[in-house]
């Protein structure tokens, strides 16, 4: 079970099928796993769709019987994994990936070093405004500290780190608000490997910040 599982509320907007693409993906990595996550998320699936079966077709929001349908039919689709298995190997770089991460992992991605501190994959996902990124640190290295215009969704898929909030292990979900400041730092052991899902690019609140926040703005580094 997480240490850290995602808010209920969270949970049932993914059930929903609310979430915009970037949040909706750190969340189905988290269901597949956080078995408890799963179970909530089954359990306020099975109420909408009891709900479904007590209202009258006509009377029923055709847009949320679509997303809870939908809601269902992925569900059967997301195994549950304690911890990634290495026994389920994609590629030798990806072998720590879930399922539900593979899709989006194109042929040809590969680490990029940034600010000579972590490495960042980005990923594409068509409509979706959030920048969404699997994020390396190896033990012992973090990230610069920073706070978030946005929110900032937080999945860890291999390894853990440790900031302000707490420690973080597999399957841990952090979400949080733009005030908070916090240095996450990869835990001893193997490299820690997180996707991150921001709603607006970081705030640099270290020495550097000054001249590097118009660049993260950007979205160059």
């Amino acid at each position: 079970m997480s240490r850290h599982p995602a808010p209920e509320e969270l949970l049932l907007d993914y059930a929903a099928g609310v979430l915009p693409a970037g949040p909706e993906l750190a969340v189905a990595l988290h269901v597949a796993l956080d078995p408890a996550s799963r179970e909530t998320v089954e359990r306020l699936a099975a109420v909408g769709g009891a709900l479904m079966e007590r209202e009258p077709a006509a009377g029923m929001d055709a847009g949320l019987e679509t997303a809870l349908e939908r809601t269902l039919a992925r569900l059967d689709e997301v195994p549950v994994e304690p911890r990634p298995s290495r026994e389920t190997q994609r590629t030798p770089q990806f072998d720590w990936a879930p399922p539900a991460l593979v899709p989006h992992l194109r042929p040809g991605m590969d680490w990029r070093r940034v600010m000579g501190k972590f490495d960042e994959i980005r990923l594409d996902l068509p409509g979706d405004f959030h920048r969404v990124s699997l994020l390396r640190l190896e033990s012992g290295r973090g990230l610069p500290e920073h706070k978030h215009a946005g929110y900032e969704y937080t999945v860890v898929l291999q390894g853990g780190y440790t900031d302000e909030t707490g420690s973080y292990g597999v399957g841990d979900f952090a979400v949080g608000p733009g005030t908070v400041r916090h240095e996450p730092i990869a835990d001893p052991g193997e490299p820690c490997i997180a996707m991150i899902v921001v709603e607006k690019p970081i705030v640099l609140t270290g020495p550097w910040g000054r001249w590097l926040n118009p660049l993260v703005s950007r979205g160059w580094i």
